[in-house]
């Protein structure tokens, strides 16, 4: 896999479109640390060069869609447009894919992890290797998410939390989007991604990085949710304890 060629062509794809749109440009830098976090994981985990190539690869492929997303609904929601469906429809039906890579030999193992790496769980049938490639992109996602939320959004608590919402998170479940009622619902959500970590090395890189303890602090909370927010995070701040 030559990198040069794959950072070239995804820069080419991306200045298409309105770099001035801060949701495209934070999309363009989510993707670089997403590819560089992909191979970290991938590193970690033992694997060889090969794999470890494949696996940045599907990070700097994962959020394909997000562009065309963004220029069509002015929108990150997957509702009106879901961006991983739409990333593999891009790259394998109208054959973008080829642009970065010529082997079709990994062909269904990046499909199937770009697809389902923003589902609540993987949906397509898989074998052991697609699994663990799908594993590493919803991993390596997550983490460079709490880097963005961070940067990039004012994370406030203001709202009272639904209970179901609260319920689940206690649960240390992963919080269904039909779920979320209010914006303190959808932090809530952001939050729970840390239960849904396939790896104590993803785990682990994230400690480093020091991305999740920097989003816990950088929400604001107010007075009605202070004893619930205390009390899941100390629950959340637990799973850093690997």
């Amino acid at each position: 896999m030559n990198f040069d060629l794959i950072d070239k062509e995804f820069k080419k794809y991306v200045s298409t479109f309105n770099f001035e749109d801060e949701k495209i440009s934070l999309k363009y830098y989510h993707t670089l640390e997403v590819a560089n976090i992909s191979y970290e994981i991938a590193e970690a985990l033992g694997l060889n060069e090969e794999d470890r190539n494949l696996a940045k690869l599907i990070g700097y492929l994962h959020d394909f869609g997000r562009f065309e997303q963004v220029a069509t609904t002015n929108s990150f929601k997957d509702k009106e447009v879901d961006h991983a469906d739409n990333g593999v429809k891009l790259l394998f039906e109208e054959g973008w894919i080829r642009t970065f890579i010529q082997d079709d030999k990994y062909d269904e193992i990046i499909k199937k992890a770009v697809r389902n790496h923003n589902k609540y769980q993987i949906l397509d049938p898989v074998n052991e290797r697609e699994r663990l490639f799908a594993n590493i992109i919803r991993d390596s996602d997550k983490i460079d998410i709490f880097r963005v939320r961070t940067k990039y959004y004012h994370n406030e608590m203001k709202l009272v939390p639904s209970i179901k919402v609260v319920e689940e998170l206690k649960k240390e479940h992963s919080i269904l989007l039909n779920d979320i009622k209010n914006k303190s619902d959808s932090l809530l959500c952001v939050m729970a991604f840390i239960f849904d970590f396939n790896y104590k090395e993803s785990i682990q890189i994230l400690k480093k990085k020091g991305y999740y303890s920097n989003f816990l602090n950088s929400i604001e909370v107010s007075k009605d949710n202070e004893t619930i927010f205390k009390e899941i995070k100390e629950k959340l701040l637990k799973k850093l304890e690997v």
